[in-house]
């Protein structure tokens, strides 16, 4: 059962990690064009953001399940409890996403505020992968 919670756990990462650089990529792109995006790039907009808050949920109900069944939901230190907090920031990154997906209107621009947080939860991502390895080894 580990061996299948991991395997949830590492494509749930993947998802996320491809969820996120295919935003950015996308993002990048739009900034270059004058007006607004064509509607494949926004459409693709739109399936990258759910791609990447799908791992992210993924990695949330895993990442729980292995802790709660591996270590009975003991905490495991300082830099833990920190992996914690930053994947919570992710968390939150992605549901206000989420949440803006759904109520923008197909080719608008995602909101000012998620344009600056995009980058930062990727930056925090990075820092929660080496905050498992520093964990789990």
């Amino acid at each position: 059962m580990l061996t299948l919670m991991k395997m949830l756990h590492l494509f749930g990462l993947m998802l996320g990690a491809g969820g996120g650089m295919g935003s950015m990529f996308l993002a990048m792109q739009a900034r270059r064009l004058d007006g607004p995006p064509p509607p494949a790039l926004a459409a693709l907009r739109r399936r990258f953001g759910m791609a990447g808050f799908i791992g992210i949920l993924l990695l949330w109900v895993t990442g729980l399940w292995m802790w709660l069944s591996v270590y009975d939901g003991a905490l495991l230190g300082p830099a833990f409890i920190l992996k914690l907090v930053v994947a919570a920031f992710i968390l939150g990154v992605g549901i206000f996403g989420f949440v803006a997906m759904q109520r923008a209107t197909p080719g608008s621009p995602p909101p000012a505020l998620l344009r600056r947080l995009g980058p930062l939860s990727g930056v925090a991502a990075y820092l929660a992968v080496a905050l498992a390895v520093l964990v789990f080894g």
